[in-house]
């Protein structure tokens, strides 16, 4: 009637989803707290990881302008 939720395994929890045929088939393993497919973005409660590499560039952008800045002042 409905696929098991949280079923312990033997590396955590095992979360299922019902496909077309009503089969319940494994989520991503990296889903944690269910899914409705077997996709990682399908993982419920979770959102998709973020780059880092936006602060840094950010960052090296921000000192490089200042930088720049600073030189033409000099000039």
């Amino acid at each position: 009637e409905s696929c098991p939720d949280g079923v312990l395994g033997e590396r955590g929890p095992i979360y299922k989803y019902p496909d077309a045929t009503r089969e319940c088939r494994p989520c991503h393993e990296n889903c944690t707290r269910g899914c409705l497919g077997p996709l990682l973005r399908d993982c419920l409660g979770e959102a998709l990881p973020v780059s880092r590499k936006t602060p840094t560039v950010v960052a090296v952008l921000a000192v490089g302008a200042l930088l720049l800045c600073c030189l033409c002042a000099l000039l």
